[in-house]
């Protein structure tokens, strides 16, 4: 057996009650078929999370096999070798516990919470689902219904629904993250029984995943059980990974959607560096200051005084190969949305000449440490940072250091990055008008 390799976080709030030194301390170890473990022990309450993240997300998908990543999601709560259709959720509700999954651009995370005292039924669980699935002719049928059914209701039949989709379609052009996760309806429909048999050959293995557990454990205990009920499994990784080229937006960009609503929207994105770059811990306080609060600059102006905008708010998003941010603004009846993108780009640039006072810049710090702080009392949330920096970096240190990387932004780095990354940049802007103005 492998002996434990250990690291720690510790983190020290100062506000409110969390003055005391926490000590998160990570055991990692390989299994013989490069299955990488990493366990966490916490007793605070007697519940365990088991999570497992594999490296395979939509950036990974061929041309006219759109969506798999995602149908394939599905596809994992439809039954194993041992266990029934839809088992999955019945076994860990009868436990007491909870499970669900997520498909995003670079990985597919799969996260079971149930009492510590079902661990090796929770183990047993997610082993027997990547070994081996029951992908039967009508099990794929009925997942592409329920796929293409999903894609209707939240992306095509919701108000502005295709939003994020157009972002990622025009921010990242002719790259792996062009798509939508979700995929298109004609590529989803094309999978067949024998591709999805290949897809969980090649891509759901123990050397393309990493497996997390945190909570109420016996870390000796945990590893033997781990050992057990992953080990036999034997897989080799027989895909390809392409590089994910990403080419800077070399123009800006204008696009006009018209959709079902009722108020128009403004948004104007633009492209960042990946995730892990200093711009992903000195844009937060940009995007705090800017947008995203009732006392932020832009809320305050348009929202509150001038009365121009229902909602306005910026957003970043960080993946493994680059990054998104993008201010979002519903718009009010009868306000011209040249405007409102004049308005945005003037606070842009305000920033950069005049950047924001001690004050401002603090009360953020203050916020940003309260929530990196507040975010490990839950095994979840551990959790899912955990298995990010470990997908995207291999090496899970960034979970120990992450609070100082936002406590040592100053504020020239703040105005240092929206000068080089949005001013300095070009942006695509994206407007939806209600579907009576259409000529």
């Amino acid at each position: 057996m492998n002996r434990f390799k250990t690291s720690s976080l510790k983190t020290k709030g100062t506000i409110g009650n969390f003055e005391d030194v926490i000590p998160l301390e990570f055991h990692e170890f390989d299994l013989p078929n490069k299955l990488h473990c990493i366990l966490l022990r916490d007793k605070r309450i007697p519940m365990i999370n088991l999570m497992i993240g594999y490296n395979v997300g939509s950036k990974d998908e061929i041309k006219n096999k759109k969506g798999i990543a995602h149908l394939f999601e599905h596809l994992m709560f439809q039954g194993s070798e041992n266990v029934k259709k839809n088992g999955h959720f019945s076994q860990l509700m009868k436990l007491g516990g909870t499970c669900n999954a997520f498909t995003m651009q670079d990985a597919t995370v799969y996260f079971d919470i149930a009492p510590s005292n079902e661990l090796e039924t929770v183990l047993w669980l997610e082993s027997d689902r990547m070994n081996s699935l029951d992908l039967s002719e009508e099990n794929l049928t009925n997942q592409k219904k329920v796929v293409i059914e999903e894609k209707k209701q939240r992306f095509e039949n919701a108000p502005y629904g295709s939003l994020i989709n157009k972002i990622f379609e025009n921010v990242f052009e002719n790259s792996a993250y062009e798509s939508p996760v979700i995929g298109f309806e004609e590529d989803i429909n094309s999978f067949t029984v024998k591709e999805a048999l290949e897809f969980h050959e090649n891509y759901y293995s123990p050397g393309n995943s990493v497996l997390i557990l945190t909570g109420d454990i016996d870390l000796n205990q945990s590893k033997k059980l781990i050992s057990k009920y992953f080990s036999g499994i034997k897989k080799s990784n027989k895909f390809k990974r392409n590089e994910n080229l990403i080419s800077v937006i070399r123009e800006n960009k204008r696009i006009e959607v018209y959709d079902n609503i009722k108020l128009p929207m403004l948004c104007i994105a633009y492209q960042l560096p990946k995730a892990g770059s200093p711009e992903e811990y000195s844009m937060e306080y940009f995007t705090e200051i800017i947008a995203n609060n009732k006392s932020s600059r832009l809320y305050k102006k348009l929202v509150y005084e001038k009365k121009l905008v229902r909602s306005i708010s910026a957003e970043k998003i960080m993946l493994k190969d680059a990054g998104i941010l993008f201010f979002n603004a519903q718009i009010n009846p009868d306000t011209d949305i040249r405007l409102i993108e004049k308005e945005i780009l003037d606070a842009v640039n305000d920033i950069v000449t005049n950047g924001c006072s001690d004050e401002e810049f603090g009360t953020i710090k203050n916020q940003l440490e309260f929530q990196n702080t507040v975010k490990y009392l839950k095994m979840l949330n551990i959790s899912i940072n955990t298995v990010f920096k470990y997908l995207y970096f291999k090496d899970i240190s960034g979970v120990s250091n992450e609070i100082h990387k936002y406590m040592s932004v100053t504020k020239n780095d703040m105005m240092n990055s929206v000068k080089e990354f949005l001013t300095e940049r070009n942006r695509i802007i994206l407007t939806y008008l209600p579907m009576n103005l259409k000529k």
